[in-house]
């Protein structure tokens, strides 16, 4: 059990760097909204569907999560500085990462904490528009950055019946997003819904033995809570 138990300090390990490490990129984004005024923070929950995974348990048995899909959920946050008007639209960068789980995987029939994982940090552009409903303002955005995920690795033991650590892919990841912003008050908006669309691509090698497809599909469906300052809108 205490190899088992280091494999789960490891992972927990390094998701707690990982989140630290966004929490400091997102402390600089808080900085410059004080600093400009077209620029904000924000915090959501997002449902992310990956899709495309091999199932490796044989027949009659079946993955915890079918159909070659798994669903990991989580916590988002970023920041965006809109810079420059372009015609009706107000162009600007955005930055967001998150942190999800799911307690099913694609690949196996084993479930529990963390049985899929998936973190990300991307970097993209985005254009909001000004609509003749003065508290509402659309936007779409791409963007582009990492990914890191176990989505398509199956589980494994030792010849000792001892679990094994549960290795994760590196990805470059890209995905389009569209949504609503609702203007509640001078520095707060409501985003009620975000719909994405895109994919990961599969980077270097986890040093696992078996591993699964190296593209798989990108569906999501999110929320957020939107800081900013009066000056911004």
């Amino acid at each position: 059990m205490r190899c088992g138990q280091k494999a789960l300090g490891d992972g927990r390990l390094d998701h707690m760097r990982f989140c630290k490490s966004l929490a400091v990129v997102l402390f600089g984004l808080g900085c410059a909204a004080a600093a400009h005024a077209q620029a904000g923070v924000y915090i959501g929950y997002q449902a992310t569907q990956l899709s495309g995974i091999t199932c490796f348990e044989p027949a009659p048995l079946q993955c915890s999560s079918t159909g070659g899909k798994v669903n990991p959920a989580g916590w988002q946050a970023g920041g965006y500085y809109d810079f420059r008007n372009v015609g009706p639209m107000r162009l600007g960068v955005d930055f967001r990462g998150g942190v999800m789980h799911s307690n099913k995987s694609a690949t196996s029939s084993a479930g529990g904490s963390d049985s899929t994982v998936l973190d990300n940090a991307l970097l993209g552009v985005r254009g909001s528009f000004h609509t003749p409903v003065s508290w509402l303002s659309p936007y779409v955005q791409i963007s582009a950055g990492y990914g890191r995920s176990n989505a398509t690795l199956p589980f494994g033991e030792s010849q000792q019946n001892v679990p094994q650590p549960r290795l994760e892919d590196s990805y470059i990841m890209y995905e389009g997003f569209a949504g609503l912003a609702i203007h509640i008050f001078p520095m707060l908006d409501l985003r009620p819904i975000e719909l994405g669309i895109g994919n990961m691509n599969r980077i270097g090698s986890s040093g696992a033995t078996v591993d699964g497809p190296s593209s798989i599909g990108v569906l999501s469906i999110g929320g957020s809570v939107v800081f900013h300052l009066p000056s911004s809108r």
